[in-house]
Parts: C-alpha cells; structure tokens; sequence
C-alpha cells in the first residue's frame, strides 16, 4: 500500500504519546513498522477481522491502516490499536512480553502487580474503564492500561484514581489534564 505522509504521522504519534514525558527516550526495540491495508487473521490474510494489529518479539510491528485512523477518530472508548501495539513492544523492553512496565524497581512492581490484580478483578465484576481484553493476560492487560490511559483518560482518572495515578507517575505525564472535561 502507500504509506502517506498522514499514515506516518499516525504511527509516529502512537509511539510519541507513550514516551512524550521521557525526553531522550528511543524505541531501540522497534525494528520495522508495516501497515496492512485491512484487518487479518492469523495467517496474514487480508479481510478477516481477528487482528486490527500485532508486536512481535524481534520489534515488528503491524498495524492495519483502517483500525489506526479510527483509533484516531473514536472518542470516549478506551481502543487505539497504535498505542496499544507500542505498548506491547514497550512491554518488551524487559525482554519478553510480561505485563510488567519496564524500567521499573522492585517496589513499584509489586505496587503495579497489586494495582493490577485489583482492576483485572473490577474488570471481571464489569466496572471498568478498561477493555475486557485485558483479561487475556498480563501483556494484553498492560495494554489495555495504556489505551485506556491515553485514550479516556479522563474516565480512567475519575473512576480508577490509584490506577490512574501510578500510570500518570510512571509515564510522566497526565493526559487527563489536557482536557476540559477534567475538573
């Protein structure tokens, strides 16, 4: 397909909105970004609606053009397939896809495994911001923190407060405060 200029921009900003409170932060462990032109399955094949995007453990990542410009135009859903697949491969910073963000000491990953134990258990009860896909285990729990995030931030703040905060400190930045809606 052909990569525009927009489509460039789009992918630059979902790495940029996790990593814009870590100045000097590179994604070393990106190594190629493809755009498929529509949703695919496990086999690579075009059309079928199992994966709006993929991060694969040497750095790849795939994202299908029509789920990123809507992650973009969708308001009020915690869903962004760019950060969510970036937060997969920030996930791989430890070296394998755990769950776990990186660049953490000991005792803000026992706060985060205990933060994150907690909203899992909301999300089973169904009273959370998050995506129910983070169920799927703790890599697609980390990820469905981050969307949620950067997405709905304001959501996330109002209703999750610890969990909102250790994200805003871990990621050095408060997204819910870059809108009005945030009182």
């Amino acid at each position: 397909m052909t990569v525009t200029d927009e489509l460039r921009l789009l992918v630059a900003a979902s790495a940029a909105a996790l990593s814009v409170g870590w100045p000097g932060y590179s994604w070393d462990q990106v190594s190629e970004v493809l755009l498929y032109p529509d949703s695919f399955d496990r086999d690579y094949k075009f059309g079928v609606r199992d994966y709006a995007g993929q991060a694969h453990p040497w750095g790849i990542v795939i994202l299908s053009v029509p789920a990123l410009l809507r992650s973009f135009t969708i308001a009020d859903q915690p869903y962004h397939v760019g950060y969510h697949e970036f937060a997969h491969l920030l996930d791989l910073a430890n070296a394998r896809f755990d769950g776990i963000p990186p660049y953490l000491p000991d005792d803000s990953i026992r706060t985060w495994l205990q933060l994150a134990a907690r909203e899992e258990e909301r999300l089973r009860r169904g009273d959370s911001v998050l995506s129910a896909y983070g169920l799927t285990g703790p890599e697609e729990f980390f990820a469905c923190a981050v969307e949620a995030f950067l997405q709905t931030p304001v959501d996330l703040a109002t209703r999750h407060v610890e969990f909102y905060g250790f994200l805003a400190s871990y990621f050095r930045q408060h997204p819910a405060q870059r809108t009005s809606a945030y009182t």
